[in-house]
């Protein structure tokens, strides 16, 4: 095992930090699906000589497919006592779902042997051609909106990160966009060249184990020498956190009264440059004023990386991008209302958020997935400001997020389940009205994920459509 002087330079050089650090030592690689998967074959092709174990918390599908991939070469330890790794291994990469909590890594923790992660290993070697984008709402958007910028205004990036790729199975690009969540930042020793923050509020809190261990390991994005930090100047939460959490790191704001911003111009919301109109919010096909500064951060990150933003090309850009799976999807049905799949919202601020988009009061909000213990009050304080047609309640939060209304006057119902719940959603909401589905909760327990909840949602709305109408069934 190396000594304690051959390990202190890791965490502090980026050639210790990444790969080549890894150098003749015994690496434990801690979960065995897609993150490990990718780190597994980044050691091996990097010639390090380290030598490789993994482990899981089970005997799953993906360590089956671990050992059909890679036989004896790497063994899976299954449920290891902590104790019977140490002094067996110098470094564990950690996949990002894994606590830092997790009786292991607390165990190999408190003996001082390194943590590291894939996120960190590929940040370690290109930091400096990297935007990196965090924030509890809208940061798959704004990734997104960076790489198709970027492409569109004469550079060239690749996307990955927690919105597709793992990072260490990425191909080299002169830049690449990624997307980090709460638990990859928490690793980073390493920032990004150009970070940018998005939105902040609570998640994620059996991971981090408190509001502000999530507020500092979601901003430790930040906290390693970026050279540019660019955000979101109208989430008063987030403002806070950083000059907190950060109050030496110098920051561009974005927002209605800055630079880049969502301001009137010619009586209605324009994206502006300074006082140069890029192009009205209207436009743009991603739905909410929000979506419309997330636009305004992607511009400024794309500035940021060195790329001289067109106001022609760049409003011809936006008007072409499409919204996100998941992400206030448009569906369109032939009764006249309109159905919009926000599957991916799993907390009542990223609900809140999504009602934000909807100007008109014609909406049916089908909310409730598991039941993690979430504090829903903030979300019947909005909807006392910001009242809709009615709520339906779905398991097996629904009943305990619409006892938090008891004393609105708003129209309540519990469903038995999705196909139930869009069933009383069409017959609750008004013509040409909105049928959002914006859970504020996650989908397992009865779910695969998200995505499997979306699809149910898209199989139940094409299953219920009024028999004298014709099936035409679009998304927009």
């Amino acid at each position: 095992m190396p000594s304690s002087d051959s390990l202190a330079g890791f965490g502090t050089e980026a050639d210790a930090t990444g790969l080549a650090g890894l150098a003749g030592a015994r690496v434990l690689i801690l979960g065995t699906g897609r993150e490990g998967v990718a780190a597994a074959d980044a050691i091996l092709s990097a010639g390090t000589a380290a030598s490789v174990v993994a482990a899981d918390d089970k005997d799953g599908a993906s360590a089956i497919a671990w050992r059909e991939k890679y036989g004896p070469g790497i063994d899976v330890l299954i449920a290891p006592r902590p104790e019977d790794l140490v002094g067996r291994v110098d470094v564990v990469v950690k996949s990002p779902g894994i606590s830092p909590g997790h009786p292991l890594v607390s165990v190999l923790t408190a003996v001082g042997l390194r943590i590291t992660s894939g996120t960190d290993l590929w940040m370690a070697a290109n930091f400096a051609t990297t935007t990196g984008i965090t924030g509890s709402k809208g940061k798959s958007t704004t990734a997104s909106l960076i790489h198709h910028l970027t492409n569109a205004l004469g550079g060239r990036s690749v996307l990955g990160g927690n919105i597709g790729v793992p990072l260490l199975a990425l191909g080299p690009a002169p830049r690449t966009v990624v997307e980090l969540s709460s638990y990859q930042c928490q690793s980073l020793t390493i920032s990004p060249d150009v970070a940018v923050l998005t939105s902040l509020f609570a998640e994620h809190l059996d991971w981090h184990g408190s509001e502000e261990n999530y507020y500092a390991d979601k901003l430790n994005l930040i906290g390693h020498s970026p050279r540019r930090v660019i955000l979101n100047a109208e989430d008063a939460d987030l403002l806070a956190a950083v000059t907190r959490l950060h109050p030496d790191v110098e920051f561009e704001s974005v927002g209605a009264d800055h630079r880049w911003g969502v301001r009137e111009h010619d009586g209605s919301d324009w994206i502006m440059r300074g006082d140069e109109p890029i192009m009205p919010r209207e436009r743009l096909r991603l739905l909410g004023r929000h979506n419309a500064l997330n636009a305004c951060l992607a511009l400024a990150a794309v500035e940021a990386a060195g790329i001289e933003v067109d106001a022609t090309a760049a409003a011809s850009a936006l008007e072409q991008f499409l919204p996100l799976e998941h992400r206030l999807e448009p569906i369109a049905d032939p009764s006249g209302l309109t159905f919009v799949n926000d599957s991916l919202s799993t907390s009542p601020f990223a609900t809140i958020e999504a009602l934000k988009a909807f100007a008109s009061p014609d909406v049916t909000l089908i909310v409730g997935g598991q039941d993690r213990g979430v504090d829903y009050t903030p979300l019947a304080d909005f909807l006392a400001g910001h009242p809709v047609s009615a709520v339906v309640g779905l398991p097996p939060s629904g009943p305990r997020i619409l006892a938090t209304m008891d004393g609105l006057d708003l129209h309540r119902e519990l469903a038995d389940d999705m196909l139930d719940a869009v069933t009383r959603a069409r017959a609750l909401t008004p013509a040409a009205g909105t049928v959002l589905l914006s859970p504020g909760a996650p989908s397992y327990g009865i779910y695969r994920d998200f995505a499997d909840r979306a699809d149910d949602f898209r199989r139940v709305i094409a299953a219920t459509i009024p028999p004298d109408l014709p099936d035409e069934k679009s998304t927009s």
